[in-house]
């Protein structure tokens, strides 16, 4: 926690050198709130939309724009807010993200008609997608060098951790309180913590100097984490001054090929991700078990992805990112193709829902990790943005190749079969992606290894 004789602070060295304090956590827990409550709102539709087509009178079918439409809204929100929030702030944008799928989480509780529910879906998708690039970007520049990674998944474990949360508690909620009420609850605990995020979040201390931000927010900040530095000090960063960062920097300084192929692992992963979550309820449904069953099969699922998402960080930072993202897709991919032969027992198809939650999770939570520390503070939030929205793709494409299949006949188990090939491409991308040797991926490995993350074991 640098002060030279100069009266110098180096704000990348007191947050490396000087640990977690109540400040850098305090800031952390906020962002892991929000990711908490995108779980939450991610199961509660996929376990309200038998019901919701019951009184509607929908086909199963149909359902698929429904879910697409959200997730449409999540893609569209996490490439607009990301690089939002390396122009304006991702304190800023994130108190807007998190306020607006509250209230379209809320509104969803009084949809009356198909197309209003999905205009209410996307709306609400808009938020929770634009929510994640600014709540992971803040939560690791709050991070010392060499755990960041661990904090990415950690921070990313929220969003499992809401599903699982969400699957037992709503198994409840909708046997006492119906549906709606799932979306009441949904929509105003998160106005909650946006209202926490005004009042106690603080912006991230390494935007601010990265963009040339010398304001009395940043001298507040680092008299938070630096209590000794003089009232006057000059404050620097690691990193050079960049204002204006475009999206076409993502591709910039031989970035261009691992930013391509990190955005097939997002893609890969989180189609399996959507797949498992918005289709389980329907599949075991056709086999005879009803909603308060299914919600419990997607807490287990939650369950499994939590222990994945939350040992990704620390397990590449121990192994490399090459050896543990690869076998987490391989073997993501076995998981996911006998899931649907599970569905008849409800035992099997809770430890199936498992495993895809633990590998699945390790794969999508090591690419969040990897975007986090392979770009630079000044563009960060448009890295993780733009590879969300990669992944977030991935979930709008596949609720959509399922109803296809499914209004061909394919039955739940061959749909599940079908997108256990997904996992095989994301694992062919990391080979491809050669980490830890000189290549395409050269710029980021060195951005990585900055940030205190080795690329190979």
């Amino acid at each position: 926690m640098t002060v030279s004789p100069a009266k110098t602070i180096n704000i990348s060295r007191a947050i490396d050198e000087g640990g977690f304090g109540v400040f850098q956590l305090r800031a952390i827990a906020l962002c892991a709130l929000v990711g908490l409550f995108d779980g939450i709102d991610s199961q509660s539709i996929a376990i309200a939309a038998p019901i919701i087509a019951r009184g509607l009178n929908l086909s199963r079918g149909s359902l698929g724009p429904v879910f697409s439409a959200s997730l449409l809204g999540a893609m569209l929100g996490a490439l607009t807010f990301g690089p939002l929030g390396d122009r304006f702030g991702r304190k800023r944008m994130l108190i807007v993200a998190t306020a607006l799928f509250s209230l379209f989480t809320l509104a969803t509780a009084y949809a009356d008609s198909y197309t209003g529910l999905i205009a209410i879906r996307f709306l609400a998708g808009i938020g929770l997608g634009g929510a994640t690039p600014c709540f992971i970007s803040l939560a690791t520049e709050y991070a010392p060098r060499r755990r960041r990674a661990t904090v990415a998944s950690l921070i990313w474990a929220a969003f499992p951790l809401g599903g699982m949360l969400g699957g037992f508690v709503n198994a409840v909620v909708i046997a006492s309180l119906g549906w709606r009420a799932m979306f009441v609850i949904g929509g105003v605990l998160p106005l909650l913590v946006a209202a926490a995020l005004l009042l106690w979040l603080p912006e991230s201390a390494r935007f601010l100097l990265a963009t040339g931000r010398d304001t009395a927010e940043l001298r507040r900040i680092v008299a938070r984490l630096v209590p000794a530095a003089p009232p006057g000090a000059r404050i620097v960063a690691d990193e050079l001054h960049v204002r204006g960062v475009s999206v076409a920097r993502l591709f910039a300084e031989g970035r261009g090929a691992a930013t391509a192929l990190m955005w097939i692992c997002f893609f890969t992963a989180f189609a399996v991700l959507a797949i498992v979550v918005v289709w389980t309820p329907l599949l075991l449904n056709e086999s005879g078990l009803g909603s308060s069953q299914a919600a419990l099969v997607l807490g287990f699922h939650g369950f499994g992805a939590l222990l994945g998402v939350a040992s990704a960080g620390r397990l590449m930072e121990r192994f490399g990112f090459t050896n543990v993202l690869g076998p987490a897709f391989v073997l993501g991919a076995l998981a996911t193709g006998t899931l649907g032969f599970a569905a008849g027992s409800i035992f099997f198809v809770s430890v199936a829902a498992i495993f895809v939650g633990v590998f699945v999770g390790v794969a999508a939570s090591g690419s969040i990790a990897l975007a986090a520390v392979a770009y630079p503070t000044a563009m960060r939030s448009s890295g993780v943005g733009w590879a969300m929205g990669a992944g977030r793709l991935g979930q709008v494409a596949a609720p959509l190749l399922a109803s296809l299949l499914v209004g061909l006949a394919w039955r739940g188990s061959e749909i599940f079969l079908a997108f256990g090939v997904f996992p095989l491409v994301g694992a062919l991308a990391v080979v491809a992606m050669g980490w830890g040797k000189e290549g395409a991926n050269e710029p980021m490995r060195r951005s990585a290894s900055a940030y205190g993350v080795d690329t190979e074991a």
